[in-house]
């Protein structure tokens, strides 16, 4: 008979609970599940724990570890600090949180929420050249545009000054911004309600800023435009130099109901916006080192409302 010695070792083996229990949990899709569910947070921060630790005693392959980690990285929800929360349900955007009024006009509907109406023309998209005499023409019709709104604008203010005061709907034409001064790592979420009113295909402008400075020479800066070609626009401005970081096309949002704009940055400078729940870009930017110190709302030409704004922050 033969003796055969078999030699004894220590395998390591993780504990898969968490894995199994957090593919029970993602078996009905959420965008961000996890910014709804505690306990699906919990488990997501158990498994970070456990790859980690496999990682450094090496107690698991290669494959599974990436597994665990790209899915770590999928349902995190690192943005746990509420930094704002505002639904202009108290009628007034300049107290809790306080709002600076920066340009044009803003004011509370009781129904829309913050609204703007802005008369200006939107930015033109289009950045080649234009011939000689084409910007002659433009340049007489933004002569007459020009005074037809400078009319308006007069007729509107007289109409505001005759009526009472409890009745005044505040209304003014040109460019309005509104900014939301506070620190905001940059690790952030943001969550915007809004509504437009534009009538279809009618172009409009609206952009919301995470800006270093009042300015808006340093920071982030995405644009939707609505009209004939609607879309969306993320830039990257440092030292007031802009550099386009990714643009998609949208559907046309002028339908007045209201939309979620979800714009969220990770830890690693993954960049992330969602509309409806949706997708839309996913890209990467490390501009920033230092936190954003304002939040902004820019109606460059557009008839909208915001009905609620949340900020997140995060390590």
């Amino acid at each position: 008979m033969h003796n055969n010695k078999m030699s004894k070792r220590t395998i390591r083996i993780p504990n898969f609970f968490p894995i199994l229990t957090l593919a029970a949990a993602l078996a009905v899709p959420a965008i961000s599940a996890a910014e709804d569910n505690q306990e699906l947070q919990t488990l997501v921060d158990d498994l970070k724990t456990l790859t980690d630790k496999a990682r450094q005693q090496r107690a698991a392959d290669r494959w599974l570890l990436n597994a665990m980690e790209n899915l770590v990285a999928k349902y995190d929800w690192p943005w746990r600090d509420v930094l704002a929360s505002d639904d202009f349900s108290d009628g007034d955007f300049r107290q809790d949180p306080a709002w600076q009024l920066i340009a044009g006009e803003f004011w509370v509907d009781g129904r829309l929420g913050l609204h703007s109406q802005s008369l200006s023309e939107p930015a033109q998209r289009d950045e080649q050249p234009q011939e000689e005499t084409r910007e002659e023409k433009q340049d007489l019709g933004r002569t007459l545009l020009g005074a037809l709104l400078k009319e308006a604008i007069k007729e509107r203010r007289q109409e505001r000054e005759q009526a009472p005061a409890q009745e005044l709907e505040p209304q003014q034409g040109g460019p309005a911004e509104i900014h939301l001064p506070m620190q905001i790592p940059r690790v952030f979420a943001a969550q915007v309600d809004l509504s437009v009113h534009n009538r279809p295909s009618e172009d409009g402008q609206i952009e919301f800023g995470l800006y270093q400075n009042q300015d808006g020479s340093s920071g982030y800066r995405l644009t939707i435009f609505t009209g004939q070609r609607p879309m969306l626009e993320l830039l990257s401005i440092r030292s007031g130099r802009s550099m386009i970081t990714d643009t998609v096309e949208i559907a046309d949002l002028s339908d007045g109901q209201s939309h979620q704009l979800e714009w969220r940055r990770s830890p690693d400078g993954q960049i992330e916006i969602l509309l409806d729940g949706e997708q839309l870009s996913r890209t990467r930017d490390n501009s920033f080192r230092y936190p954003f110190k304002r939040f902004a709302i820019a109606n460059q030409a557009w008839d909208f409302a915001v009905q609620s704004v949340t900020l997140y922050g995060g390590q």
